[in-house]
């Protein structure tokens, strides 16, 4: 016992304070990821992969979810561009992907994200754009529509919970980002056999978790994974559904029947009760452009025309 205990004062405890100080002043240069590019603004800068030969004026914008990447809407955004004739920009938010992750803990909330998303398509000379959100990006896209109206012609989301207390996120986040020690069990976030429990939440059960989810979680930066608020910040303000029927834009909500993480019939009845109509994508979990891609792009494709 006497050894154990030494060993946790002299050497377990240590570690577990260096490395929450290390974790603490890291900060990440933006660099290419998943076949993207980097966009260089007066902040963050974000990596960004376009598809389609299409204008910059009424591009389709793809924002993914928490510890996602535009990787995910890989089996999306070809289709979307093709079916629809319109350029289609999947972009990394901030934190994720290839994108920047900074210090300024700022960067990663509702607004730092959708501050970076507005320069990029600035950037791009992209206007009168369609905002496609999956689950956190969903937040973020209507924190811009609601900020920027003369950017944004549409809006559409996919499995963004509505309402404070609509999604279930388990204990893993929370003691993650738990002072001193939450870093270090971050550590583990490298080895997949950990973390496939808890990313299969993010699929319908019987879904196999793909390899892109695991190579998104490893791009996910430290601070984005306790500072990325969006969806939280939104609806304690006011319940994003209410918030989207009332932005005077046609908007479209798309949910997996199967979604355990943002439970479908609770945030389904939230949405109606605002006065949205979501679209079930049968089968689907919490995670339809990468379960059902091919039933998100027919849906999308009918919205965008």
């Amino acid at each position: 016992m006497k050894k154990l205990a030494k060993l946790l004062v002299f050497i377990v405890i240590p570690a577990i304070l260096i490395n929450a100080w290390v974790v603490s002043r890291q900060e990440r240069e933006a660099s290419t990821f998943g076949g993207g590019r980097v966009v260089t603004v007066a902040g963050p800068d974000l990596n960004v992969r376009e598809y389609g030969s299409g204008p910059s004026k009424g591009a389709i914008v793809l924002l993914h979810g928490f510890a996602g990447s535009l990787e995910w809407w890989g089996d999306v955004a070809p289709k979307l561009a093709e079916k629809t004739g319109r350029k289609v920009i999947a972009i990394d938010l901030v934190g994720h992907g290839g994108s920047e992750s900074p210090r300024d803990s700022d960067a990663y909330g509702a607004r730092g994200q959708a501050l970076a998303v507005t320069r990029v398509l600035a950037k791009l000379k992209a206007s009168d754009v369609v905002l496609v959100g999956h689950s956190m990006g969903g937040h973020i896209a209507t924190y811009v529509a609601e900020r920027e109206p003369d950017l944004v012609a549409k809006v559409a989301v996919i499995d963004t919970f509505g309402a404070p207390g609509l999604r279930d996120l388990g204990p893993l986040k929370a003691a993650t980002c738990a002072p001193i020690i939450g870093p270090a069990i971050d550590r583990f976030r490298v080895f997949d056999a950990i973390t496939r429990s808890s990313l299969q939440p993010a699929f319908a059960p019987d879904f196999q978790v793909p390899t892109l989810a695991f190579r998104s979680l490893k791009q996910l930066q430290y601070r984005a994974v306790c500072e990325s608020t969006a969806g939280d910040e939104l609806n304690a303000k006011r319940p994003v559904a209410a918030q989207l029927a009332q932005l005077g834009k046609p908007v479209k909500v798309l949910w997996g029947s199967e979604d355990a993480l943002t439970p479908t019939a609770a945030n389904v009845a939230a949405y109606r009760k605002a006065g949205l109509k979501p679209v079930i994508v049968k089968g689907a979990g919490h995670s339809g452009l990468v379960e059902k891609p091919d039933a998100v792009v027919r849906i999308l494709t009918d919205f965008v025309k």
